[in-house]
């Protein structure tokens, strides 16, 4: 009885082995960015969490390193292996106030970064699929391995996938969607004395250390979002903040919160606060102009 459960309990794992393995890693965007921490050679980069993954355009001179769920402590591991041994230079970082939300500061580093020096197959299983596995086979019964073939595809961190666009969403439901976005992305009361808060300040200081060229960056969002985010104290703590931290830290800052909030953008975004592949080359182009293409100045405003 025992060897017959310990047969069929070998067999079920060498076979989420081989799903992992050969089916799940290929289309799965987290370890393609993993893989991207350690092949990238270019001493400049953009860090961040979805915002940047959707919204940032990465190429081979100024990769992506961002990830869909990301915290800010995230990012500062993200940093601190990418420039460990190689001299920074022109490093983007995503400023936004979303990061300081409730649902950010409870969530725990993703353990998938926690062993960046030991990205082996066997770790990456055990940081980051284990805890899948289950909806790894679920996918598998509903819709066959195809299930696993993305619609998306990594290019140098960012997410190119198939066109997504908010204003095809009824303007009746936008308010709607972009108010419970709000709501659960609005930061919490104590924004200052949240870890957060000092790993943010930590990573600057950090890449200011070692000579970079920092800029933080805050992120556009819709006409919607951006009319309840105005309107919020919480939101406005969040933004001076991280406004602070940056001229403490001796980084620029660019605002551009407000650059596509007006309603005929709607066509630059996926969601209420996510660009879409429409929108992320013109913030990149302006982004990387706002921040290192005028001289002096720590603190840049979008204008529209």
């Amino acid at each position: 009885m025992l060897l017959a459960l310990a047969t069929v309990l070998a067999a079920a794992l060498a076979a989420s082995v081989v799903l992992v393995r050969y089916v799940v890693e290929p289309n799965d965007r987290v370890v393609q960015g993993l893989h991207l921490m350690q092949q990238a050679t270019a001493s400049n980069g953009a860090f961040g969490d979805s915002h940047f993954a959707w919204g940032f355009v990465g190429s081979p001179d100024f990769p992506t390193f961002a990830g869909e769920g990301e915290t800010i402590a995230d990012m500062e591991l993200r940093i601190r292996y990418y420039f460990r041994n190689r001299r920074p230079g022109q490093v983007i970082v995503q400023g936004d106030p979303h990061a300081f939300a409730a649902y950010k500061l409870d969530r725990q580093t993703h353990g998938y970064l926690a062993n960046l020096d030991n990205p082996t197959f066997t770790q990456r299983v055990l940081d980051h699929h284990r805890q899948y596995l289950y909806l790894y086979w679920g996918s598998v019964l509903e819709g066959g391995f195809a299930s696993f073939r993305g619609a998306s595809e990594l290019k140098w961190g960012w997410i190119l996938a198939q066109e997504q666009w908010w204003s095809k969403v009824d303007p009746s439901k936008r308010v709607g969607e972009a108010n419970a976005r709000m709501e659960h992305q609005v930061p919490v009361a104590d924004v200052r004395t949240s870890p957060f808060a000092a790993s943010f300040a930590r990573t600057l200081a950090f890449l200011e250390s070692r000579g970079a060229s920092v800029c933080v960056v805050t992120t556009p969002v819709t006409y919607e979002y951006f009319r309840f985010a105005s309107d919020d104290p919480r939101t406005q703590a969040a933004l001076q903040l991280i406004r602070e931290t940056a001229a403490a830290e001796g980084a620029r800052y660019v605002d551009l919160l407000d650059l596509y909030a007006r309603p005929q953008f709607a066509g630059y975004f996926r969601d209420p606060d996510h660009l879409n592949r429409t929108g992320a080359p013109l913030f990149t182009e302006r982004a990387i102009a706002a921040c290192f293409g005028a001289a002096g100045g720590t603190v840049v405003t979008s204008t529209n």
